[in-house]
């Protein structure tokens, strides 16, 4: 074999080594932490959103509370979405209602509405870890959280109920919150978050959010039930979403500080 041959024969086998690696790296990169996490984000969720929910909240000794409330969701193109939240059982909650904005930058400005006060109230950054209307869920866990916010580390793969997921670990930048680091199950197929592990600043597991049941709905994939725990108290809140419509043509008018109460 001369020389020119084998030269050629090397340069081929590198390129074919190259490309191997390029294809790689991509493949590395896309199915990274913070790959898996924005897709996940950035799932179709249709402009607009109304359920109604059945919310049960379960004491360490028990007892069971339930609360209902309709919810709406506005996305923006630009990134930016809305929730809102009216309940209206029982009579003690009704007429209460809860508002999340969320710029495309991942800002939330929250107001909650009281009846017996008869206006809005902003939630402060540091009330913001609090119990949501007596649950085990916090005003931060409504709307996204900023990916900007987070490191994020790749963990490998996992199966849930037969739900190929790939498993992430976030960690907040800012360490003066009472989480020191998540770890998220994403669906796949899905791409819904159907797991994640909370973990408070001494590394012990507090709380933990499962989803028990979700489906296509008008070709979007929807969380239909989920549970928090909190493994810190004992309790647990389920939350069971009926009556899921999408792009029904909500107003950007109902998600604003003024329109609370009416």
């Amino acid at each position: 074999m001369n020389s020119d041959i084998r030269n050629r024969r090397k340069a081929i086998s590198l390129m074919m080594m190259g490309l191997l690696f390029v294809a790689a790296a991509a493949a590395q990169t896309e199915n990274s932490g913070y790959e898996v996490m924005k897709r996940a984000k950035d799932r179709p969720a249709g402009n607009d959103m109304t359920a109604t929910v059945l919310m049960k909240i379960v004491s360490k000794n028990g007892a069971v509370k339930t609360r209902e409330f309709t919810m709406y969701q506005l996305n923006q193109k630009d990134g930016a979405s809305s929730i809102l939240i009216k309940f209206s059982q029982p009579a003690d909650v009704k007429g209460t209602s809860f508002l999340n904005i969320e710029s495309a930058r991942g800002e939330k400005s929250q107001f909650i509405y009281l009846p017996s006060l008869k206006k809005a109230t902003r939630i402060s950054a540091s009330d913001k870890n609090k119990p949501f209307m007596g649950s085990d869920l916090t005003y931060d866990d409504f709307g996204s959280r900023n990916l900007e916010d987070y490191t994020f580390t790749m963990l490998g793969e996992e199966s849930l109920e037969g739900r190929a997921c790939w498993k992430v670990e976030s960690v907040p930048k800012d360490k003066s919150g009472g989480t020191s680091r998540i770890v998220s199950l994403v669906d796949k197929e899905s791409l819904l978050i159907v797991k994640a592990d909370f973990y408070d600043k001494a590394g012990a597991l507090y709380k933990q959010m499962t989803v028990l049941r979700s489906a296509k709905v008008s070709g979007i994939w929807t969380i239909l039930e989920l549970e928090m725990k909190n493994l810190a108290t004992g309790g647990a809140t389920s939350l069971r979403f009926d009556a899921v419509k999408y792009d029904t043509g909500l107003s950007a008018s109902l998600f604003s500080k003024e329109a609370l109460g009416k």
